[in-house]
């Protein structure tokens, strides 16, 4: 066989292929959004003309759309001067929301601290809300109850069903333990 023969077999094939064989429109949906951009032990600092206002690290993260996903969460806001750090396993942050689960801590520098396994925090208007059980202690200082609303702007605290034991550090002395 000459080689012209072998490359007008080959066209002939070809067109044949083209012809009779037509690629099949295929969208593989699973219903769940795929991430933009995956990331591995990363720091991201949000700054403005102030200088840094919070930063964000985990061991994974995933940017989507409209949000982001954030194993192993460590949140520090740097808005005031409480040295706010927020800890959760798991944390999706959409706009200025930030949904914590699974071993959901917050620590503040003056000792403040309290833990549960949900909650959400505003980041634009420094509020947080835990919507279920949680222990808040400062120093001896316990408080177990449902359903936390923390302001970090005006250091308010509200809770429901709370049990306390609240200390006096002169005397170190009960003045308040019991239930509301």
């Amino acid at each position: 066989m000459k080689l012209t023969h072998f490359f007008v077999v080959m066209l002939v094939l070809s067109l044949a292929l083209f012809v009779f064989l037509k690629p099949e429109a295929s969208s593989i949906t699973t219903g769940k959004e795929i991430a933009q951009l995956e990331i591995e032990d990363f720091i991201v600092y949000k700054i403005d003309k102030t200088g840094v206002t919070s930063v964000v690290s985990g061991t994974v993260g995933k940017q989507f759309n409209s949000y982001y996903e954030v194993e192993n969460a460590h949140y520090i806001e740097n808005k005031n001067r409480l040295g706010e750090h927020l800890y959760a396993d798991y944390a999706r942050f959409e706009k200025d929301i930030a949904y914590l689960r699974d071993n959901v801590r917050y620590f503040r520098e003056d000792g403040l601290s309290f833990e549960s396994d949900k909650a959400v925090y505003n980041t634009k208007a420094e509020k947080l809300y835990v919507p279920n059980n949680f222990v808040l202690t400062q120093n001896e200082n316990v408080i177990y109850g449902k359903e936390l609303h923390y302001n970090s702007k005006t250091g308010k605290i509200k809770a429901e069903k709370i049990d306390a034991s609240y200390y006096i550090d002169e005397k170190n002395k009960v003045i308040y333990k019991g239930s509301k």
